[in-house]
């Protein structure tokens, strides 16, 4: 119940007693005709979503109580009526318990979900080392929908002979497809890394590997079953990064190459592009769930103009500044995952 608590505003606990005393001071100020009871039956169902077990119970309780009283009070006795209104109470605070059961029971599963979720993605994504091949690393994923906190979205670091490779990618889709989908590429990016000699090998060994996997599962997979990820390099010793873009936003190449697993259009991977890097540079690497935020007006937050001014001592300040402007943009509003990922030398 504490966990499904906490979406509800803190003062949201006492709605239900407001209720009832307004039910309360109706049918003791008003006449006969006008009766307070709809607002004490609310409160008691109320109460149920909103409120513990006890609390719930306390106030089904003080309902049952008062409602007897007033009507005591008013007429000297308890009457049909009267008896008409407290079984309305006592049906009300049945369904108010009755609910807070199944959301405490809904919160205990969303809970183990939650728990396998972050599992999954600390064994698919866990956080890469703070210092690697002689570069400073840092990453974040945010997933949109808290109960399920894995979605399509992917990073991974390796230290090759060629240097620091990176891999960034955005899955179609969501759910176990996605999940599976990740953990694929994944795998084939920590075994291609190491001995692929070229970004465009290291691309094109992806896209098949993807490519074959879509076409085991299935047509619809074959035609739909697509990444777009970003490849990058950093040379050991070097102040250059090489870049590969396969249909990744906000990473404009001079010959775009389609996302991975749609090698079957037929087109050859097109050369990496270079770019310098020297000391004191970083490189912040993030999908489309940063570049496709939107604030209240519904624009979408540029990363360029957003980190206008903003110093980046380390790999770490660098995406907790991006994800601080990001959220800052959006008023908090999350609708698709970000994965952020930064490389300082």
């Amino acid at each position: 119940m504490d966990r499904i608590g906490r979406r509800w505003p803190a003062y949201s606990g006492i709605v239900p007693w407001a209720l009832l005393v307004l039910g309360i001071v109706m049918d003791v100020a008003t006449p006969r005709e006008v009766s307070g009871g709809p607002l004490i039956v609310l409160a008691c169902v109320a109460a149920g979503v909103i409120m513990s077990f006890r609390a719930t119970l306390w106030l089904v309780l003080v309902a049952l109580a008062t409602e007897l009283a007033t009507g005591v009070w008013e007429s000297g006795t308890a009457g049909t009526q009267q008896i008409v209104d407290l079984g309305y109470v006592v049906v009300a605070g049945a369904l108010g318990l009755d609910l807070n059961r199944l959301v405490i029971r809904y919160g205990r599963r969303i809970s183990a979900v939650r728990t396998v979720a972050e599992s999954v993605q600390l064994a698919l994504l866990p956080d890469p080392p703070l210092r690697l091949a002689g570069y400073d690393i840092a990453a974040s994923y945010r997933a949109a929908q808290s109960e399920a906190r894995i979605g399509g979205d992917l990073y991974a670091v390796h230290d090759s002979p060629w240097g620091l490779r990176v891999f960034i990618g955005d899955v179609r889709g969501k759910g176990m497809d996605a999940v599976s989908t990740v953990a694929l590429l994944l795998g084939a990016f920590r075994e291609a890394a190491e001995d692929q000699p070229t970004l465009e090998a290291l691309g094109a060994r992806l896209d098949r590997r993807l490519a074959h996997e879509a076409a085991r599962l299935g047509e619809e997979r074959e035609l739909e079953g697509f990444t777009t990820a970003v490849l990058a390099e950093f040379p050991h010793g070097g102040e250059s990064v090489r870049l590969l873009n396969f249909g990744h936003p906000a990473l404009d190449a001079e010959v775009p190459n389609l996302p991975l697993g749609m090698s079957g259009f037929g087109q050859e991977v097109s050369p990496h592009q270079e770019h310098s890097f020297p000391p004191g540079a970083s490189l912040l690497f993030v999908t489309d769930g940063v570049t496709e935020a939107r604030n209240p007006q519904g624009v979408f937050f540029d990363p360029a103009r957003g980190l206008e001014g903003m110093s980046c001592s380390s790999a770490k300040a660098a995406v907790a500044g991006l994800l601080t402007r990001v959220d800052a943009w959006t008023g908090g509003v999350s609708t698709d995952d970000r994965a952020v990922l930064a490389v300082a030398h």
